[in-house]
């Protein structure tokens, strides 16, 4: 419970539902209706003079619906959240609610039990968020790149899930911040199951789905609000919250994305599907490096050739693709030499199997290169860096200084 009451404003058009809940509401200790409001206009007034922490508003009303009046409140005071009611339990209302930005959708009838805990639940991941904060603190400076130029693009690619594909790109991201002091980018392009928030324990609630309604005026400051802030000041570009949500950005939203994000960072890197779709491949075409990530087991080798095939027939430059060997112990199906003599490539780098600060960082939500620094997994992951990166390379004591040869040489 909150030890200060959680203040609520709620907006309905019917004032028997107002007055319902309002009395519901007063048997709960820690939670006071600080104010009511009639239609979606009303409560943005409302909520601008009051400053409430929830706002919980129905969707069908006159003047402003709940979804406009979410989507004002979301950009206008993003630390009044907001949680919609609706008798409507379609999906098109979910997908129109969480695109807005609500936190929280309850269908009508909902019981008093499922109002509160979700009042109480939205609340308390706010808090741990910081978003109250936001109401005394200075808004922070809008990110711009020191590049002359569009930023450079890293996409991390697997042809299947499970070999640790997106912890690389998460710590990688880190890292590259962490070693070159460059304004860094992390897109979650696994539109449909992607991890990266989880990973990052990003409470952040907006994601690409927001592009879709901004894609007509969005801009360097409305993508600067959409972009989460992670470890070391990565900007995060999150995954749709709910997989259905996948189909609603298409490659041309993805291209606008890439347009926008390049022109404010330095660094892009890509957290990639394993589904060579389209939205993919155009990221690939602009990526300076592609990093297909492989285990040292027959399937996962398999699959990497599979890989490297598709990415020589489509003409891409093998300069631009790299081979990392993920999870590296005495115990693999494969060596390194075997790899290359089967891939008929060179290995960029080998990042050793360490499972506990694999599972450390996913239990914690934070990258273990900033955990374990010194580890064995974070100094391959800092290597990384120094391949996609050389002219920020310092001197490695005993590390392999010479340039790889391209991906499909011999």
């Amino acid at each position: 419970m909150a030890e200060q009451p959680i203040r609520l404003l709620i907006v309905d058009d019917i004032q028997s539902t107002r007055d319902n809940l309002r009395k519901l509401l007063s048997f709960e200790e820690d939670i006071e209706v600080v104010g009511t409001a009639g239609d979606g206009k009303q409560g943005v007034e409302e909520a601008q003079r009051l400053h409430p922490d929830i706002v919980l508003t129905d969707v069908n009303m006159p003047v402003m619906d709940g979804i406009q009046l979410t989507e004002q409140l979301t950009q206008d005071l993003p630390a009044s959240p907001v949680i919609i009611m609706s008798v409507q339990g379609e999906r098109d209302y979910l997908r129109r609610a969480m695109q807005a930005g609500a936190r929280e959708f309850l269908i009508k009838p909902f019981s008093h039990d499922e109002l509160v805990a979700a009042i109480r639940r939205v609340y308390a991941m706010e808090l741990k968020k910081g978003t109250f904060l936001t109401r005394t603190a200075e808004p922070p400076p809008l990110l711009t790149s020191g590049r002359s130029g569009p930023g450079e693009v890293f996409v991390v690619f697997s042809a299947k899930g499970g070999v640790g594909k997106s912890i690389i790109a998460a710590n990688l991201a880190v890292a590259l911040a962490r070693e070159t002091d460059a304004k860094v980018a992390l897109v979650d392009l696994d539109l449909q199951f992607g991890d990266i928030g989880v990973m990052l324990n990003l409470n952040h609630s907006r994601s690409i789905t927001d592009v879709v309604d901004a894609q007509d005026h969005l801009d360097a400051e409305v993508l600067d609000d959409i972009l989460a802030v992670g470890p070391a000041g990565i900007r995060v570009l999150l995954a749709p919250v709910k997989p259905e949500l996948a189909d609603l950005v298409t490659p041309d939203h993805v291209r606008t994305v890439f347009a926008e994000v390049r022109k404010l960072c330095d660094f892009v890197v890509v957290d990639a599907s394993s589904h060579l779709g389209e939205s993919i491949l155009q990221v690939m075409e602009m990526a300076s490096k592609i990093l297909v990530v492989t285990g040292l087991t027959i399937p996962s080798v398999k699959n990497a050739r599979l890989t490297l095939g598709v990415l020589e027939s489509l003409n891409i430059d093998p300069e631009r693709v790299l081979l990392v060997v993920n999870r590296v112990d005495g115990y693999s199906d494969f060596n390194k030499e075997a790899t290359e003599q089967y891939l008929r490539v060179p290995v960029t780098v080998q990042i050793p199997h360490d499972p506990k600060a694999v599972s450390d960082a996913w239990n914690q939500g934070k990258p273990f290169v900033e955990t374990q620094p010194e580890a064995e997994i974070s100094r391959a992951i800092r290597e990384l860096v120094f391949r996609l990166v050389p002219q920020e390379q310092p001197a490695l004591a005993g590390g392999d200084k010479k340039r790889r040869r391209g991906i499909f040489g011999r």
